[in-house]
């Protein structure tokens, strides 16, 4: 997500979204983590009357990982991108360092976590990066995110366009994508493989880290010390063309 949109978020708003995500998504901790974005995207979706599988698909286009185990695609919660560079990190400590080690390198353009969250344009609405990453935090900031651009445009499938960009092609195109894993989640099964460019040692999809501790809720609103900005900057944009439904 790249969109520079002033949005104010209510602080007390946002903690009881999250704590309800992390609640409601006490089951899915027992399974694997590679799971657990759609879960808290399903949470998310019924906590704020967004049409299932939404929030899921977006997910989905953000930062879906191919399995080649079951020939399916699941988004993954330690996803970090920066420009065309994509990386699926296997824990949350070890995106952390990846996030720092690119900053070090002096880019600002970069997208964390299930929902790929731009840390130059949304990073002040989290108290640290450690809570941007958290999936918990990451779900309920970009549902939030998703209904206020409904709120704003009228409309799901404008507001999609928007998630990702206001520039109509751009943003057509990333809608067309989120709208056919949209199909495949109403379907049941993502079956389609997300030709993203993945840098660095490729990781084993069968070997998945444990899933992590229940997230420690800290609301966010809190200003960042290290808030970078990129105007104007896109992600790459991964996925192809699916069949417009408006509404």
């Amino acid at each position: 997500m790249t969109v520079r949109t002033t949005i104010v978020f209510g602080g007390r708003w946002f903690a009881a979204l999250a704590l309800a995500v992390v609640t409601g998504a006490g089951a899915a901790a027992a399974g694997p983590v590679d799971g657990l974005c759609a879960a808290l995207a399903r949470q998310a979706e019924r906590a704020e009357g967004i049409p299932p599988g939404l929030v899921e698909a977006v997910a989905l286009a953000e930062s879906g990982r191919w399995f080649a185990d079951d020939g399916t695609t699941r988004p993954w919660p330690w996803t970090i991108t920066s420009g065309s560079d994509s990386f699926f990190l296997p824990s949350k400590p070890e995106a952390l360092r990846k996030v720092h080690e690119l900053r070090a390198q002096g880019r600002s353009n970069i997208d964390v976590g299930c929902m790929q969250i731009n840390l130059g344009y949304h990073g002040h609405a989290f108290a640290s990066l450690a809570e941007a990453l958290e999936p918990a935090s990451n779900v309920a900031y970009a549902a939030q995110f998703l209904k206020k651009l409904r709120e704003e445009t009228r409309s799901w499938a404008r507001a999609t366009a928007h998630y990702h960009s206001r520039h109509p092609d751009r943003g057509q195109a990333y809608r067309e994508k989120v709208y056919r894993f949209w199909h495949q989640v109403q379907g049941g099964r993502v079956v389609e493989q997300v030709p993203t460019r993945l840098v660095g040692r490729p990781l084993v999809a069968g070997a998945t880290p444990p899933l992590p501790a229940p997230a420690r809720l800290i609301a966010p609103g809190r200003p960042a010390t290290d808030r970078h900005s990129a105007p104007g900057a896109i992600p790459v944009l991964r996925g192809g063309i699916a069949t417009l439904r408006d509404g």
